[in-house]
């Protein structure tokens, strides 16, 4: 590995240092860049799932509305 200074905004830091910084850096974003895909699927599939929930209540209340309609018809 090649060794030297390097003059940044900060200071001087060894070179090795610097890429080590860098590869520690890049390490994270990948890690980042995957956890946001993960996070990503996963409220597609809240969505999806929340989408399906909804479909089904609206059909049991529909259900239930057109049994009580039916039940007061019936008494009248």
């Amino acid at each position: 590995m090649e060794t030297g200074l390097l003059v940044t905004s900060v200071g001087v830091v060894a070179r090795s240092q610097y890429l080590d910084d860098i590869s520690l850096l890049r390490h994270k974003i990948d890690e980042l860049s995957t956890n946001t895909v993960i996070l990503i699927a996963r409220a597609e599939k809240l969505i999806q799932e929340s989408d399906a929930l909804s479909s089904r209540l609206k059909s049991l209340e529909d259900a239930g509305t057109k049994a009580n309609y039916a039940l007061l018809n019936a008494l009248v």
